[in-house]
């Protein structure tokens, strides 16, 4: 039955024993509370009977509903207010680099009329604490003073002080005025992260214990995009793709990202390189492997291997997948291979997945055979932008890579590095043949001033190659060795189609 709106400005006894009756158990308990605090403080509208335990709650003044929270949250509990939590959500994200501790506990606290958002936060000590996550500045008011609060500061606060945020204001009490602890379930939710940052703080630790004991000299050099040559534009479009999102999410707010990438082309032109100096360049989880490792012969254990590594991906973001030889798990679909088909359905729903929730996870996959991967998997929202990494086709680029490669090299002052890149170009060298040759170089240097020699014969000091350097013979010999060895002289440019 459909009631009319009734106008009040006391609760009649008849309709309070009455709704009291036609509510569950905990409605009625969180009726049984808000009315005395809605006799005091605001009149009443009811619609119907059929007004929510949450809107009655929510006509518990603020800084009651507030205090309540206060009295139960402990060092590393966080409390945020604001108007749905989506948005305390956002608040909490854009000020997370304002946040010192490891987050135990999040209670979220509802409230319609909260023009931004607050933090409060419990400190070791047990003190309380205000953050301002908004853009705007917001004041907390004593009976000596008002101070303002700009984004991303915290000040102390006590029983008694005052906090405004753009005109609304509300006061900090260490105490609600009745005892709310049967209702707190209701006004407010509580999400208890404390069994998951448990190992996560213990695993840290034993990481900086053991870093104690390490030697400087012994830790590697981290992969940076410095480390890659020739390969300019690749690194242009995935900063613009990754890096850039990763690093300024703010200026994103309002774009749908794509979380898929393809980079194709042929073995050794630097695709796993580059994967691993973006990881860097972001600081992100970085996972590499290869498609094979996540197959399985047993029905339905690949789709869960894909699923925990996505799974891993979202508890440690930002992340960066990485998938090398994406053609043996993402292949055309024809109806021949049933589980392999299922692992490209799931693959297809694990990426609408990152897409839908916005996920700082973004999977890079790498191919030699771009023409082989299935049409869903390419398509924009999962695998939308293909990056081609190619070998080197300029001097300029040839010889980017070659000094890397031999920038910890000592190089003969004569050296033309001019006429080497322009051998390397002709052969159409990749960055690891580059590399596979500048070793090759080496080895020639030390046969021709003896030093395996000496080795051999237990003379060897560090002192018979301070004055080595790589000469062009060195360089030529090994050249030409690998040319043969790959029969590289008279090998097709990329792309090239042999019709016989």
């Amino acid at each position: 039955m459909r009631i009319s709106q009734v106008q009040q400005n006391y609760y009649n006894h008849y309709n309070y024993n009455n709704a009291i009756r036609g509510m569950g158990n905990s409605e009625a308990a969180a009726v049984s509370v808000a009315a005395p605090q809605m006799r005091k403080y605001s009149p009443v509208s009811f619609t119907s009977l059929q007004t929510t335990a949450l809107e009655l709650a929510k006509k518990i003044p603020i800084e009651d509903r507030l205090a309540s929270l206060i009295e139960v949250t402990k060092p590393d509990d966080i409390i945020v207010v604001d108007k749905s939590l989506k948005s305390a959500q956002k608040a909490l994200k854009g000020c997370a680099d304002y946040i010192n501790d490891v987050i135990k506990r999040f209670f979220y606290l509802e409230e319609d009329n909260m023009p931004g958002a607050l933090v409060f936060v419990k400190s070791k000590n047990d003190e309380l604490e205000v953050l301002n996550p908004n853009k705007f500045d917001i004041f907390l008011m004593s009976d000596t003073s008002q101070e303002p609060i700009k984004f991303g500061e915290s000040f102390y606060v006590l029983p008694g002080d005052k906090i405004s945020a753009d005109g609304t204001e509300f006061l900090i009490k260490d105490k609600s005025k009745v005892n709310l602890s049967m209702q707190r379930h209701i006004f407010s939710k509580v999400f208890d992260m404390t069994k998951d940052v448990k190992p996560a703080i213990k695993k840290q630790n034993i990481s900086s214990i053991l870093s104690l004991v390490k030697t400087d000299g012994l830790k590697g050099k981290e992969l940076s995009f410095a480390d890659v040559g020739g390969q300019d534009k690749v690194i242009t479009d995935l900063k613009k793709g990754i890096l850039y999102p990763i690093k300024y999410p703010e200026a994103y707010e309002n774009t749908i990202l794509n979380h898929g990438f393809i980079m194709y082309g042929p073995p050794g032109t630097g695709k796993t390189l580059i994967a691993q100096a973006l990881a860097n360049e972001t600081n992100a989880n970085f996972v590499k492997l290869n498609g094979l490792e996540m197959e399985s012969k047993w029905v339905g254990v690949s789709e869960e291997n894909w699923r925990k590594l996505f799974e891993a991906a979202r508890e440690n973001q930002p992340s960066i997948i990485f998938i090398d030889e994406f053609d043996a798990v993402a292949k055309k679909r024809d109806g021949g291979d049933v589980y392999g088909d299922k692992v490209v359905n799931q693959l297809l729903t694990l990426m609408s997945d990152v897409e839908k929730n916005g996920d700082d996870i973004f999977v890079i996959a790498a191919t030699n055979k771009l023409n082989m991967l299935d049409s869903a998997i390419t398509r924009s929202g999962r695998f939308g932008q293909h990056i081609e990494v190619k070998a080197p086709d300029s001097v300029e680029g040839i010889l980017k890579i070659f000094d890397i490669h031999t920038r910890n090299k000592s190089l003969a002052s004569d050296l033309d590095k001019i006429k080497i890149a322009k051998e390397l170009l002709s052969l159409k060298t990749t960055g690891a043949d580059i590399s596979h040759i500048v070793n090759g170089a080496n080895e020639n240097a030390f046969e021709r001033a003896g030093i395996y020699k000496k080795m051999e014969d237990g003379t060897f000091t560090k002192d018979d190659i301070n004055d080595l350097r790589l000469t062009y013979d060195d360089f030529k010999k090994s050249i030409d060795d690998f040319a043969h060895k790959n029969n590289k002289t008279n090998r097709n440019p990329i792309g090239f189609i042999n019709k016989k």
